[in-house]
């Protein structure tokens, strides 16, 4: 007889990005690589290199808009990592729906660790046998240390658990 209670959550954690850059911090920026080059640009008219000005104008408006389009794009990501009695679900969210999602028995899941000596936790994986799931990428090193350690505190507290409820 097995005590799974498949509504308990031994961990629930939602991983996000930091905001890339603010709407005013992206100004700031845009207006840092605009301006010399519309300065430049100007020089390059006086000098009568008008063709060079409309290269420069349009890489420094393309870096802005790169620049831009990336700190949407990490905004909208985020990943999810639940423990229940009879999953470890691993979830990636992109524009609020779902794009991946791994189901992972909880019972055989390891967590390892790729350590760096200088530089800290580089990455953190969910092993089950020859399988291995990266979690936590968009944490810094420190956070990607303390995630592992309490995703690891909680499967061990789900097999005690169940050791508990079955003696």
């Amino acid at each position: 007889m097995s005590m799974a209670d498949p509504d308990r959550v031994w961990f629930d954690a939602r991983i996000a990005p930091n905001q890339a850059i603010s709407r005013r911090g992206l100004a700031l920026i845009g207006a840092g690589l605009l301006a010399p080059a519309v300065l430049f640009s100007g020089f390059m008219i006086f000098m009568e290199a008008w063709p060079a000005s409309i290269f420069l104008g349009g890489e420094a408006l393309l870096a802005v808009a790169a620049l831009y389009w990336c700190a949407k794009r990490l905004s909208e990501q985020s990943e999810r990592v639940q423990l229940t009695d009879n999953a470890l679900i691993v979830e990636n969210w992109d524009r609020g729906r779902v794009v991946a999602s791994e189901r992972i028995d909880p019972t055989w899941a390891h967590v390892e660790r790729r350590i760096d000596r200088d530089f800290g936790c580089q990455a953190v994986f969910v092993r089950v046998r020859r399988r291995y799931v990266r979690l936590a990428t968009a944490l810094s090193p420190p956070e990607r240390a303390a995630f592992a350690q309490a995703l690891e505190n909680a499967l061990d507290q789900r097999k005690t658990g169940f050791a508990r409820s079955a003696a």
